[in-house]
């Protein structure tokens, strides 16, 4: 039987935060769906929250622009979050 390192055991649970290669984490911002521990979603949702504050402080857009991309961020955001607690979270 081949196993792939990218589909978790049913038996072992995925790594979290500090169990996590920075590969895994790197990708768990990659990719669009939530990441497969809570923590690790913490993760990705402070990294972005990071990076779009660099990217307002070295572009400085206008405010208006600043709100409406934060609004969206934040909608995907929850969205990854939700999807998380309702799919993957829970279900251990």
């Amino acid at each position: 039987m081949k196993s792939t390192t990218s589909t978790p055991s049913a038996v072992r649970r995925p790594p979290g935060f500090r169990e996590a290669s920075m590969h895994d984490l790197f990708v768990d911002c990659c990719r669009l769906g939530p990441a497969p521990t809570r923590s690790r979603e913490v993760f990705v949702i402070v990294t972005t929250a990071i990076l779009l504050a660099v990217v307002f402080a070295v572009v400085r857009p206008s405010p208006l622009f600043i709100v409406a991309a934060s609004v969206v961020v934040a909608g995907f955001m929850g969205a990854r979050w939700t999807v998380g607690e309702r799919k993957h979270w829970n279900a251990r």
